[in-house]
């Protein structure tokens, strides 16, 4: 086992929110590139998202499928685009409120660096987003 998040959607969300949410990961992955988190190919369509980290600092890839109607999760194994990935949770919850549930191996302290990005980018504080 690795390292791992958790998410589901209790209710599908609208087109115009995932769309709002892919800008957000966009923004996201840019300002952790940026800080030298490397993440690799990022995958954006309609209903669908990913990204991973880069080489040997990539585990599994972060995807979020509206087509998923069951548990999704991201075994990260800790490594640096985790916090790329806990950012956008924290997003994920944001937008889509009570409509997701996310859990995680961690508690809310592990994710103190997609605490910090997520600030960085949205300039909020964001509160525990785990259940």
């Amino acid at each position: 086992m690795g390292y791992t998040h958790y998410w589901k959607f209790n209710q599908k969300p609208s087109v115009e929110k995932f769309a709002e949410f892919v800008e957000g990961v966009k923004h996201i992955t840019a300002t952790a590139d940026e800080a030298g988190i490397a993440i690799g190919k990022e995958v954006y369509e309609a209903g669908y998202l990913s990204f991973n980290g880069v080489g040997n600092l990539a585990y599994e890839t972060f995807a979020i499928d509206l087509e998923n109607e069951g548990d999704d999760f991201c075994k990260t194994g800790q490594r640096p685009y985790d916090t790329a990935v806990t950012a956008s949770l924290i997003l994920a919850k944001k937008i889509f409120g009570d409509d997701i549930t996310i859990r995680s191996d961690g508690n809310w302290a592990d994710w103190s660096d997609g605490q910090l990005l997520f600030e960085s980018v949205y300039d909020i504080q964001p509160e525990s987003v785990l259940a």
